[in-house]
């Protein structure tokens, strides 16, 4: 019983997913537009170009949270976010 639940959820799900991608043609959010976003930001930059956090930024973008299109357009929308990534790289590179 809870098995065919679970196969009937996995379809559904699958379905969705066709739908949304090849009929309504809703394209997911494209990485590298974000990242170039962030990159602008005065914030970052900053990071970037202190050698102690820049090592840490570029594992990140490697394979890290900044390879993560969601994590990536929170940090550019929401200013809470935002500011606990700051503080966490900064805690990071004490």
């Amino acid at each position: 019983m809870l098995t065919g639940l679970m196969l009937l959820i996995l379809a559904g799900a699958g379905i969705v997913g066709f739908v949304k991608k090849h009929i309504l043609r809703i394209k997911d959010p494209d990485l590298n537009h974000y990242l170039a976003e962030l990159k602008k930001q005065s914030w970052y930059q900053e990071f970037v170009n202190d050698p102690q956090s820049s090592g840490l930024i570029q594992s990140f973008e490697k394979n890290g949270p900044l390879k993560d299109v969601h994590y990536v357009q929170k940090l550019l929308v929401n200013d809470g976010f935002r500011d606990g990534f700051i503080a966490y790289i900064k805690e990071k590179t004490r």
